[in-house]
């Protein structure tokens, strides 16, 4: 067929009955994006997993395809990924758009956590949680990733102990024996860059923190005790962040949460796969295989 014989694009076949019955659930939370979107007057793009340099193009694909001309809402759950891009993330939604909302209606962690500062609000409920924005350090002989201010505190006590006791440095140097002089600098570069990366993505917002509050901010979320700790809506407004309380009786927190539990239901929470939707697209792969 030529180009010229081709249909135009609105009067192009929808799709079959087997196919949309196979992909009924997707066209169901679909269904389910749109309502809330004629609710509130915002477009939503939905973001269910792990944040890797393969969601790069699926978000781009999202965020282009939702209305330019209305704010934009990010429905985020995550147990982080890669900072930097989580930073591109925040680049997209942000692009030509005053009006940013991430919204978290169970975890938005580490990287996630990251892309969050840079909405203009950040909507929670009392099933939300944040967390700690610390880098982790792949440590190979463990099979691990470790908070790279832990390995920086360990060496820095080793160095502390030996020096007052030198006939102890091969004990508790056998202790880190897969912690070498190159994991501890990229350690340190790491919680270095994480700084850097902070008030790079509060500049995004309309009205971003000063330079005090933005150093402050960061030294906070780095400075959990544990990488898994979680950070409430009431916590998140003491540390800076701007949380935005919705009640899970609200008409608008019910329709997100009715589409939470989808994803839910599909993945689970252990990630192994990502999800991105919109109004229009629907993207489902493992993370790094699109």
């Amino acid at each position: 067929m030529s180009v010229e014989a081709r249909p135009p694009r609105s009067e192009a076949p929808v799709q079959s009955p087997l196919f949309r019955a196979v992909q009924a659930d997707r066209y169901e939370r679909q269904t389910g994006i749109r309502d809330y979107e004629a609710l509130t007057d915002r477009s939503l793009v939905v973001f269910h997993g792990t944040i890797d340099h393969s969601v790069i193009t699926p978000i781009a694909d999202a965020v282009g395809d939702a209305e330019p001309d209305k704010p934009l809402d990010l429905m985020l759950t995550s147990p982080g990924g890669d900072a930097e891009t989580a930073v591109r993330l925040a680049r997209m939604c942000h692009a030509e758009r005053q009006d940013f909302r991430v919204i978290v209606p169970d975890t938005a962690a580490s990287a996630a956590t990251l892309l969050a500062l840079a909405a203009e609000s950040v909507v929670m409920s009392n099933s939300s949680a944040l967390g700690p924005i610390d880098p982790q350090v792949p440590l190979p002989a463990r099979g691990a990733f470790i908070p790279a201010k832990d390995i920086l505190e360990i060496v820095d006590d080793l160095e502390a102990r030996t020096t007052d006791n030198p006939a102890a440095f091969e004990l508790y140097a056998a202790l880190l024996a897969d912690v070498d002089a190159v994991v501890y600098q990229i350690a340190k570069a790491a919680i270095r860059r994480t700084m850097e990366l902070v008030p790079e993505v509060l500049s995004l917002r309309q009205s971003p923190p000063t330079s005090e509050e933005t150093e402050q901010m960061a030294k906070a979320l780095q400075g959990q005790a544990m990488h898994s700790a979680t950070i409430g809506h009431d916590q998140a407004k003491t540390l800076g962040i701007p949380a935005e309380y919705m009640s899970p009786q609200s008409t608008e927190w019910d329709a997100l949460w009715r589409l939470h539990t989808f994803y839910v239901v599909l993945l689970g929470l252990r990630f192994r796969e990502t999800i991105i939707e919109g109004r229009r697209v629907s993207f489902r792969f493992s993370p790094d295989t699109l």
